[in-house]
């Protein structure tokens, strides 16, 4: 939804443009023009090459003959040979219509969603009378928009590489809570709104340790005795986040 708000001119539900393509852009210079966008979710469809353009060339632009557009845009995230997608389409264009090719990443950089924290706090009871009632703040999820395009990115990257010189690529993987994206976590127990003080502050490292000597591995949580009041964290690219847990 954001990046069809980014591409200047899109319109949705065009008569005579089919959900191949992403919508149109209407204008009295060209008229309509259909654009396409590779389905993000599919990493097979972040790369144009030649079965893709084949598709849009030689089946596509016959689809939209009774609709008349003078050019289509083919958005893409990465081609496995430009000038070999050029004279493909050069060589087998049948139609009067132009395909225009656009780097889809000079957009994507503006379509990022703040880091999100799922959390749970609950109050921990003690058997040991000598000792007070902990709080603890367990993270459930943490997804981080900016860090998962990064990654993607540098799977993409690597993964074309790879299968242009015949070689497996093992891609950088995030687990579904993403807890290995967080390099701090810390708790004010002090403040609700004015400057932060951490009253609490776990630091984790690339392994997941927190303790490097006694090898103590983080459980996704941290504690306090006082109620915390904000929670901070900060990931592996150095962005902090901070959410009110009262």
């Amino acid at each position: 939804d954001k990046l069809s708000k980014l591409i200047p001119g899109l319109q949705k539900g065009i008569d005579g443009i089919n959900n191949f393509w992403f919508g149109g852009i209407q204008d009295t210079k060209n008229g309509i023009t259909p654009v396409f966008v590779p389905n993000l979710i599919d990493s097979k469809e972040k790369v144009l090459d030649i079965p893709i353009i084949n598709k849009i060339v030689n089946q596509e632009l016959h689809n939209l003959e009774d609709l008349e557009p003078k050019q289509v845009i083919v958005y893409y995230i990465d081609l496995m040979d430009y000038d070999e997608i050029k004279q493909f389409i050069r060589d087998n264009n049948q139609t009067m219509i132009k395909v225009e090719l656009k780097d889809l990443k000079n957009l994507l950089h503006d379509v990022i969603i703040e880091d999100i924290v799922d959390c749970s706090l609950e109050q921990i009871k003690t058997d040991d009378l000598l000792s007070q009632d902990k709080y603890q703040v367990q993270i459930n999820k943490f997804i981080s928009d900016r860090l998962t395009q990064k990654i993607n990115e540098y799977n993409d990257k690597h993964d074309l590489q790879t299968r242009m010189n015949n070689k497996n690529f093992q891609p950088i993987e995030i687990s579904e809570a993403g807890l290995e994206l967080i390099e701090m976590i810390a708790l004010d127990c002090t403040n609700k709104k004015r400057e932060w003080h951490s009253d609490e502050e776990i630091k984790i490292d690339k392994n997941g340790f927190i303790n490097k000597k006694t090898k103590e591995f983080w459980d996704g949580a941290i504690r306090s005795v006082e109620k915390p009041l904000r929670l901070k964290i900060r990931n592996i690219s150095g962005d902090e986040t901070i959410k009110e847990l009262y």
